[in-house]
């Protein structure tokens, strides 16, 4: 369906279309929302590819893969790029992946990209809140989007994040519900504006709803350390055996924790309980453990407009902020069965 049948079948002007798509401000959010539902709707997606081609600029989008990621990180990721790389493929616009060993290569690869490669936009995963990346494609006036925010102010990037104030809640509530009170949450080493906010929220809400929380029942390990990660959350559960279920602050944590509780012979959804913010990544890896999970099929499709948007205009800074659901299973003892 091209721009012109689109707009005969919604019944809309054809300016209107391309402004609300393009990311313009003159379009007011409500006509905006209305025209990116009926475009999901009606499967039509704006034909970048001949606009740019008209300036002799042939659109594309670039994405650097860290080498270092664990294995659930890594193919969390890979399907974050296959998704991106297969729905851009169908309008003709190419994604390019650059490999990167550590820090130094990641900007070199950044620089790649924009130097060598010339993309029109450049994606950022697991963005931290003090991003060096960000800062040097703000030094190089690239144009991208980041999954997640960082520091600088809201309306000044184009982002799509999660809100993790809403999931927090979500967890903790649920949690309570299955008469939970002695709570272990675990947390990153990794210093990103993900797990800083998850945990501050995670604290919040304990206090809002009068669990108590003790620092010592919060501890912190390394995705990327598998081996060290799993043996200090063993000894943790060997020396705590009062908690009765752990929070995992994110789905990277999974197989340290499925491993540590195999090493001290607990029994996941009997012994001892789960609970995972997730990408739905563990519905294939561990279908069994109960998370709170990203609504896969309206993050992906919002994404792929906000990169639409993006290179149609690149001085749009569109956002969009996703609410996560919970997906029950069987990780969760409810200890209210067992009460007098």
């Amino acid at each position: 369906m091209n721009l012109r049948e689109f707009s005969k079948k919604i019944g809309l002007p054809i300016s209107t279309i391309s402004k609300a798509l393009g990311g313009y401000k003159d379009v007011n959010d409500k006509t905006r929302a209305k025209i990116v539902s009926l475009a999901n709707k009606y499967k039509y997606v704006p034909n970048v590819y001949a606009k740019t081609l008209a300036s002799r600029n042939t659109p594309s989008v670039g994405l650097v893969l860290p080498l270092g990621y664990n294995f659930i990180q890594k193919n969390a990721l890979i399907d974050f790029i296959q998704n991106i790389y297969s729905r851009l493929n169908k309008i003709n616009i190419p994604v390019i992946v650059i490999f990167a060993e550590n820090k130094q290569d990641e900007i070199k690869a950044y620089d790649k990209l924009i130097t060598h490669h010339k993309v029109s936009l450049i994606i950022l995963n697991d963005t931290k809140f003090n991003d060096e990346r960000i800062k040097y494609l703000d030094k190089k006036q690239a144009n991208y989007l980041t999954w997640g925010r960082c520091n600088k102010k809201e309306s000044s990037y184009t982002w799509i994040d999660e809100d993790i104030k809403h999931s927090t809640e979500l967890a903790v509530q649920y949690i309570i519900s299955k008469g939970h009170k002695k709570i272990c949450f675990i947390e990153s080493e990794q210093n990103s504006n993900y797990f800083q906010l998850r945990k501050k929220y995670f604290i919040y809400f304990c206090k809002k709803y009068k669990i108590r929380f003790y620092e010592k029942n919060n501890i912190r390990l390394s995705p990327d350390l598998f081996l060290k990660s799993k043996d200090k959350l063993s000894d943790y559960v060997r020396s705590n055996p009062n908690i009765t279920i752990y929070l995992l602050a994110s789905h990277q944590f999974a197989n340290i924790a499925i491993e540590s509780f195999r090493d001290t012979q607990k029994n996941i959804g009997k012994e001892i309980s789960v609970l995972s913010f997730d990408s739905n990544f563990l519905d294939s890896f561990a279908p069994y453990i109960t998370t709170i999970s990203q609504p896969v099929i309206e993050v992906n499709k919002n994404l792929i407009n906000l990169i639409i948007g993006k290179l149609n205009n690149m001085k749009s800074n569109k956002n969009f902020l996703y609410k996560s659901k919970l997906n029950e299973k069987n990780s969760v003892t409810d200890l209210n069965n067992f009460k007098n």
